[in-house]
């Protein structure tokens, strides 16, 4: 039996038509399948939690985006149950670092359909697990911002919120220590990759997979306000590698001490300092 986990605050109910064909596809194969929604995070949690004992549960289908991808893994890891994802989110990158983003929903359905999956890496802060990419410094600033906001809703209040932390713009100093080596940076961000995009299809850390072993992370050094908006819009093609303040390292294991808090898959983890592990084969996934 699969669940289909529908994200509860799916916007206008987009998730739950999508599971609504899913369920008919996977029952034209003779495939069991069980709708999990809520009518709150909180609500959803208890209720996931509850189907998860079933012992003949095989897998689950998440449908939502990065944030909601972040709870599911939560409850996936120690019970070794595969995840597919039907992306129904803003941002959707982990689906995109899994190849299915790019296909149709008939094509994701087919491919959540075969009976082989991959096993990839995740990121672990504390007992936080996290499936795409950890920031801290600007981006961590505007999405702690935006959290805040009532008003208004979707990208917008993430674009008000980055003007806003614009205006405040200022480096701080890190303490990074990345496996057995250490360096010291006046740093306007820390992105700590697993996955290589975030933002929806920003290519944060281009070279990333999903399957080595290592993160790779990217120290933005310091940058004017001018220049910060001339590399942002080069990170959406991958084009910021080789700009003089963009530098990148490969790690397993990595401490970051410095000011304010991470987000990790768009969701707070943890206030500065912090130790993040890159886990190999944690979860296992359908991928194109």
């Amino acid at each position: 039996m699969l669940i289909l986990a529908i994200n509860p605050i799916s916007g206008r109910g987009y998730a739950r038509r999508k599971a609504k064909k899913a369920s008919q596809h996977f029952s034209s194969l003779g495939i069991h399948t069980i709708e999990v929604e809520g009518n709150s995070l909180l609500d959803f949690r208890a209720r996931f939690s509850a189907e998860l004992r079933n012992e003949s549960v095989t897998g689950v289908i998440a449908l939502g985006g990065d944030g909601f991808i972040h709870e599911i893994i939560q409850h996936l890891v120690s019970r070794n149950l595969p995840l597919g994802v039907i992306p129904c989110g803003t941002g959707n990158d982990f689906a995109r670092s899994l190849g299915i983003y790019q296909l149709s929903f008939e094509k994701q359905l087919d491919v959540i359909g075969k009976p082989i999956t991959k096993s990839i890496d995740l990121g672990l802060v504390g007992k936080s697990w996290f499936a795409a990419i950890l920031s801290s410094g600007f981006d961590a600033l505007v999405n702690e911002r935006a959290n805040l906001m009532t008003w208004p809703k979707g990208r917008m209040k993430y674009n008000i919120a980055m003007i806003e932390k614009l205006i405040a713009l200022k480096p701080h100093p890190y303490r990074i220590r990345l496996d057995q080596s250490e360096i010291h940076v006046e740093a306007t961000l820390v992105t700590v990759a697993n996955g290589a995009s975030y933002g929806g299809g920003m290519k944060v850390c281009p070279e990333a997979s999903l399957d080595d072993g290592l993160f790779d992370v990217m120290v933005l050094g310091k940058v004017s306000r001018i220049e910060l908006l001339k590399v942002f819009p080069k990170v959406y093609r991958g084009t910021h590698v080789g700009h003089p303040a963009v530098t990148f390292y490969r790690c397993s294991e990595i401490e970051i001490d410095g000011f304010g808090s991470s987000f990790a898959d768009g969701e707070p983890v943890s206030r500065l300092p912090l130790t993040a592990t890159c886990v190999s084969g944690a979860l296992k996934v359908w991928a194109a």
